[in-house]
């Protein structure tokens, strides 16, 4: 330590001088006394030093030895560490399986999980849940083995017959050799077929749903891993995914999308009624939108688009389930998936009975020499007509076929054409000889030219068909078309329908609601197998049964085009012969609920309509009994009283007859009951019919629902025309207001009626009207027109809210 000397320290200072010089004596002395041995003294000096050095070094080497063992113990700990972790972690497993009883696994191509056997197995033997219990009392593990395979086996009766994969009994199985094992399994086992491998492109998911490219099905399982527009291998039965064959589907495709754009590497598409994108390759997608096309699938992705770029351009003329027929074409095979795009305006996905046949523009894309999809190019330009004339048995098809003309026609085959002379008369056989079948279309040379149908010995046996006739040739017989534009149509439709005697107003009124209801019905298509939209018979509209008529021809061109519209769509102008008093609400046919048909309204037919409430028996057995104030109260329909008897057993089986030809046209509008309540096929076994009642009417009084009660069960009738049909079978006598009576009666008049039993056995009938009663009265409009009201006014009272427009 360093210290400033103060005055005081002096003695100090001395000290420190004696000791410094003492110091130097002795390092002389000790000079002089070794002098000598100078030499040993250096040799000893040197060897120390080099003693140093070696305990200098010997010390690094220990503390590097030192570092060295500390670095090795510290990689120990470390290890430890890990070593204590997994075990730790294996230790938590362990208590989870123990807690849980499972292991996660997940679907894949490696194994099949345990828990997947009981959902494929349910078909044979047991229930998917006593398989769980079987699988789980054997304590099998978490995926399949071929142990497991074996005992599979066992249960099922079928080791003798399957071949295993080869291996060591706790090998775990890959899916693919599952396969091959349950697909024996079913070959032996599954004798209905109800199981099948689906190889199916999944476009979405909806819940339980599975939207794939061929159908929805319905997955009850947890199949998380399945992602949009991917494709895989499904065990299916029936409707319902029971488990996964292979988690990429081989090939697949969505046949006929309609592509809408590309943008990049990303396309949209068009299917099913739904819009869909997905990725491709960018150089995949150039180009290619606003076309028809298949997208394959490969390995699971998408892989391919392959456009069908081939047009045809024609009307169409018939359509059913295999075959297409074209104008200027003549028939083509049609694709079994046969979409329909509307590509004017946005594009969107139609149905078949949206085109209107003979009357739109379309193109046809056409792949391999059959229809794979139709393109509606712009709106329908309805302008004709095709109606199927009934044969006499009131069958589409007829056995024999023979037509004239009042002026020389054409016959058209297609391929060639002749020319035949006035009045000549032409034969189906004759015309089909050396032919399968086929069709004929026959033109009139000459303007005002009308066919007509002949016996088979050329005698006329009809009025004069305008327009062109073509005969269709089918195994079951021949059909014939009436072709021609739709207000000639009308021209043969209202005098048949309404009497020419009634006034003008009336007529125009008739004309306007035949041409309203022709449109709704040529938008559906239901005859369009046959090339038509509608029959000539009152399932539609009765057509050239009665002759033109100046008047009602007149009423047809005075008002042509005009259609009743309804919140701008054209109305379905339903019309029947006479009213009870009121008309109905379209109830009895379950359209009240339907806001398309708001139009439809129950009123009274007269000047000063008050509000009423017919559903109470009471209340509409005292209305019906009650002659009333009304547009229709001058016709004999507006009251008539029939007698019915049920006890026959003639009777009874034509009501079984009646029954089950309606049940096949409206399921729910008739339900068999048995003696316990539970539904039935049939009235087979219920005995006989022990009495009737009504249970449901209508605020208008119509009969809503009817019981029918026989020894062993009971039937709840639906719909009108089910009950006036049921009724009619038992009807002995029916008499009408005017003290007229009607004979073979097979339908009463309406169902605006009160039942009421008799002693005798007998049910007498009180009823009121003449049809559906839906829409608009034919004699009250007739009536309406008799005291000034013009067809207009007359539409408007018995449709409510509705416009009289042109048709386009």
């Amino acid at each position: 330590m360093f210290y400033v000397q103060g005055i005081n320290d002096v003695s100090t200072l001395r000290f420190t001088k004696y000791t410094q010089e003492k110091e130097e004596e002795n390092k002389r002395e000790r000079s002089c006394c070794y002098s000598g041995f100078s030499f040993r003294f250096g040799f000893l000096r040197e060897g120390k030093v080099k003693i140093l050095r070696r305990q200098r070094n010997r010390y690094r080497v220990r503390k590097r030895v030192q570092r060295l063992e500390k670095r090795q113990e510290d990689k120990k700990l470390f290890a430890m560490m890990i070593i204590v972790a997994v075990l730790g972690a294996i230790a938590v497993c362990l208590i989870i399986k123990n807690q849980k009883g499972t292991v996660t696994y997940q679907y894949c191509q490696e194994y099949v999980m345990t828990e997947e056997l009981p959902y494929l197995m349910d078909f044979c033997y047991y229930s998917s849940d006593e398989w769980k219990g079987k699988i789980e009392e054997e304590k099998f593990g978490g995926t399949v083995t071929i142990q497991m395979c074996k005992w599979l086996l066992q249960q099922t009766g079928t080791a003798e017959y399957v071949v295993l994969p080869e291996g060591k009994e706790k090998q775990t199985v890959t899916r693919d050799e599952f396969n091959q094992v349950y697909d024996q399994i079913l070959d032996l086992l599954d004798e209905k077929r109800e199981i099948h491998a689906a190889d199916e492109i999944l476009l979405k998911q909806e819940g339980q749903n599975f939207i794939t490219a061929n159908q929805t099905y319905i997955c009850e399982r947890d199949f998380s891993f399945a992602k949009p527009m991917k494709s895989y291998e499904f065990y299916v039965r029936g409707e319902t995914i029971i488990g996964v064959r292979n988690m990429k589907g081989i090939s697949s495709a969505i046949k006929n999308a309609y592509l809408l754009e590309e943008s990049g590497d990303k396309i949209r598409f068009l299917y099913g009624g739904d819009t869909y994108e997905i990725s491709m390759e960018e150089w995949q997608t150039k180009g290619v939108e606003k076309q028809v096309c298949d997208l394959v699938w490969e390995e699971g992705e998408l892989c391919k688009i392959q456009l069908k770029e081939e047009r045809i351009q024609g009307n169409l003329i018939a359509v059913d389930d295999s075959r297409i027929q074209i104008e200027g074409y003549g028939e083509i095979n049609r694709s079994v998936n046969l979409p329909v795009y509307k590509i004017y305006g946005s594009v969107e996905e139609k149905n078949l009975s949206d085109i209107v046949i003979a009357n739109m523009k379309v193109e046809y894309v056409v792949a391999e020499d059959r229809v794979e999809a139709i393109l509606l190019v712009e709106p329908a330009q309805i302008s004709r007509i095709r109606v199927l004339l009934l044969g006499e048995d009131s069958s589409p098809y007829r056995r024999e076929a023979a037509l004239t003309c009042s002026t020389p026609y054409t016959v058209d085959y297609h391929d060639r054409q002749e020319v035949r002379e006035q009045d000549a008369v032409v034969k189906g056989e004759e015309l089909f000889s050396g032919t399968e079948g086929g069709s004929i279309r026959f033109t009139p040379a000459e303007d005002g030219g009308e066919f007509f149908l002949c016996s088979q010995e050329g005698e006329k046996i009809s009025l004069g068909y305008r327009g062109v006739l073509e005969l269709y040739r089918y195994p079951e017989g021949y059909t014939l078309i009436s072709e021609l534009s739709i207000e000639d149509y009308l021209c043969s439709v209202v005098p048949s329908e309404m009497p020419a005697t009634y006034g003008m107003e009336a007529l125009k009124a008739q004309a306007v609601c035949a041409r309203s209801y022709v449109y709704i019905q040529m938008q559906k298509g239901a005859y369009a197998p046959l090339g038509a939209h509608v029959d000539d018979s009152t399932s539609y509209q009765v057509y050239n049964k009665q002759a033109r008529e100046e008047t009602t021809s007149n009423a047809v061109w005075d008002t042509a085009g005009e259609v009743l519209k309804y919140q701008g769509e054209i109305a379905e102008a339903y019309y029947f012969s006479t009213s009870s008093g009121v008309t109905g609400n379209g109830d009895s046919w379950e359209l009240d609920s339907d806001p398309a048909y708001g139009y439809l309204r129950s009123i009274q037919l007269k000047d000063e309509p008050e509000a009423f409430d017919l559903s109470g028996e009471e209340a509409f057995g005292a209305y019906i009994n009650s002659d009333g104030d009304s547009y229709d109260s001058f016709a004999p329909f507006y009251r008539w009283n029939a007698v019915c008897s049920f006890g026959d057993e003639e009777v009874l089986n034509k009501i079984s007859g009646i029954l089950a030809a309606r049940k096949e046209k409206a399921l729910d509008a008739i339900t068999f009951l048995d003696e316990k309540g539970a539904e039935a096929e049939n009235v087979k076994g219920f005995g006989n019919l022990t009495g009737m009642a009504v249970q449901r009417r209508s605020v208008c009084g119509v009969i809503l629902e009817l019981c029918l009660e026989y020894e062993k069960g009971k039937v709840i009738l639906k719909n009108e025309y089910n009950i006036r049909a049921v009724l009619g079978a038992g009807c002995k006598s029916l008499t009408l207001k005017d003290g007229s009576a009607r004979e073979n009666v097979s339908l009463i008049p309406s169902a605006f009626a009160v039942i009421t039993p008799s002693p005798e056995g007998e049910y007498h009938i009180k009823g009121g009207g003449y049809g559906h009663g839906i829409g608009m009265s034919q004699n009250g409009a007739g009536k309406m027109a008799e005291v000034g009201k013009n067809y207009k006014e007359i539409l408007q009272f018995f449709f409510q809210d509705v416009e009289i427009l042109p048709v386009s």
